[in-house]
């Protein structure tokens, strides 16, 4: 039987397999982080399965938010722990709460645009052209039921008048009105949830 030989690809053919720019994988090489196996006689770069199998995981991490910098210390760290997870579990785990925390960040400026949309100047928009069109527009942008209480629950401290006044811009009958605000103003296990 014939030993099969490693498998040998140069940079474009790598950056084809793995659909990225030559310019990215050179990239990769200045930063240390993905280093060519060798060089052919006329001095282009080739990788083999070690190389192949760093540049998957480079591509793994890119696509879990990582920085550059955070994978190569993440691979520095790897290869000196020789298979111990400690430190790069800890870089990890830095990335994943930083993410929790621009989750955080970042609904609380969609409830802050949802209040935007609210004010007066604003109410001509399609979003807030009835009830029907402002829920689905916070049901499209992942406003869960008790997301959208807490957003009328903040609204109605902030400006009990101006949410009143946007209720019933939205098409709200006086007694819809009332609910809304009053499941607004009490505490959450009393409230329905059901306001838009």
């Amino acid at each position: 039987m014939s030993q099969r030989s490693p498998r040998r690809l140069t940079l474009g053919r790598i950056a084809r397999l793995f659909g990225l720019a030559r310019a990215s994988l050179l990239n990769y090489e200045a930063l240390g982080l993905l280093l060519p196996a060798g060089r052919s006689a006329a001095g282009y770069r080739w990788y083999g399965e070690a190389e192949i199998e760093r540049l998957q995981t480079i591509r793994q991490y890119r696509e879990a938010g990582l920085s550059l910098p955070t994978i190569c210390d993440l691979l520095v760290k790897q290869t000196a722990e020789g298979g111990k997870a400690n430190e790069p579990a800890m870089l990890l785990e830095k990335r994943l709460t930083s993410l929790s925390q621009e989750v955080e960040r970042l609904k609380q400026q969609q409830q802050m645009l949802a209040r935007l949309l609210a004010a007066p100047e604003f109410r001509s928009a399609h979003a807030c052209q009835g009830v029907d069109a402002w829920v689905a527009l916070l049901e499209r942008v992942g406003f869960s039921q008790a997301d959208r209480l807490d957003w009328h629950r903040k609204f109605e401290a902030e400006s009990a008048q101006e949410h009143a006044d946007f209720l019933r811009a939205l098409g709200l009958s006086e007694a819809e009105v009332l609910s809304i605000r009053q499941a607004s103003s009490a505490n959450p296990e009393g409230a329905d949830g059901s306001g838009n």
